[in-house]
């Protein structure tokens, strides 16, 4: 065999085991990570978590979720044509999901530790909290320092903005926390807690439907008002998906979508 013969086979052995590491690699390799919940089947779409317990923002009913957020969410989903289902859940496990990525989460408020772990969307609703005490059993509040040495009726898993959780760290008053609001209502009547902190919304609608009108009222000044929020958790890297959202959501309020909707919720 001459030596042009010898390098001919030369360059063909080398170009097909060149071929065959490039095949083994190929199959080898992992495929990029889809952008949309790899922990979720795609024929189910995004999941969002939404509290079971807190009418008339979101809530369960029938074995759906219910109220202002979910018909908010379902409505701009919708609009964007990302299939998304509402579920409700007792809040606590509605934020395991959301942490593990297991979930998307609404109505959520914004704090420093949920900032280092979420991407947030803009704000759905402004919620305002009160203070609610037994007719008579009325006092001065301003800041949470007029909160010492109280026992105040809160959710259970709710965050009520740093200040607030700062202070109950502290020690600065007692917590008792239930999965309803009702039950805490049940408890002021019954004089087991001080004080309870509710939305106004919430509060307003327990009151009038539990007929308890003259025998609860309310401090004049708000704990705090807060925006809730549709977040996801940073390791599903959904901020594109959020900025999407935040454009359909003002065009909602653009076009008179989104009173309609605050409306029918506290109907």
């Amino acid at each position: 065999m001459n030596k042009n013969k010898m390098y001919q086979m030369g360059a063909v052995l080398m170009r097909v085991m060149f071929a065959s590491v490039l095949l083994a690699a190929c199959q080898n390799s992992t495929p990029p990570a889809p952008t949309l919940f790899p922990t979720q089947p795609t024929s189910s779409g995004i999941i969002i978590a939404v509290d079971s317990g807190n009418a008339p923002f979101m809530y369960e009913k029938d074995n759906q979720a219910a109220g202002l957020y979910p018909l908010l969410l379902q409505e701009a989903f919708k609009r964007m044509g990302v299939p998304a289902t509402v579920e409700a859940y007792p809040w606590k496990r509605a934020l395991v999901m959301g942490e593990s990525g297991e979930a998307g989460i609404g109505g959520i408020y914004k704090t420093e530790l949920r900032l280092k772990i979420y991407d947030y969307s803009a704000p759905l609703f402004f919620e305002k909290l009160l203070i609610y005490v037994k007719k008579g059993n009325g006092f001065e509040f301003n800041t949470v320092n007029d909160l010492k040495g109280k026992t105040l009726g809160v959710m259970s898993g709710w965050s009520y903005g740093d200040i607030f959780d700062q202070a109950k760290a502290q020690g600065l008053f007692k917590v008792e926390e239930v999965s309803t609001d009702i039950a805490n209502f049940e408890k002021l009547l019954l004089g087991r807690v001080d004080g309870v902190i509710a939305i106004e919304l919430t509060a307003q609608q327990i009151i009038s439907e539990k007929q308890y009108v003259g025998q609860i009222e309310v401090l004049a000044t708000p704990l705090s008002i807060n925006a809730t929020y549709l977040v996801f958790a940073k390791s599903l890297q959904q901020t594109a998906l959020l900025e999407k959202f935040n454009t359909v959501l003002a065009a909602m309020r653009q076009d008179g979508t989104y009173d309609l909707l605050v409306s029918k919720s506290q109907q």
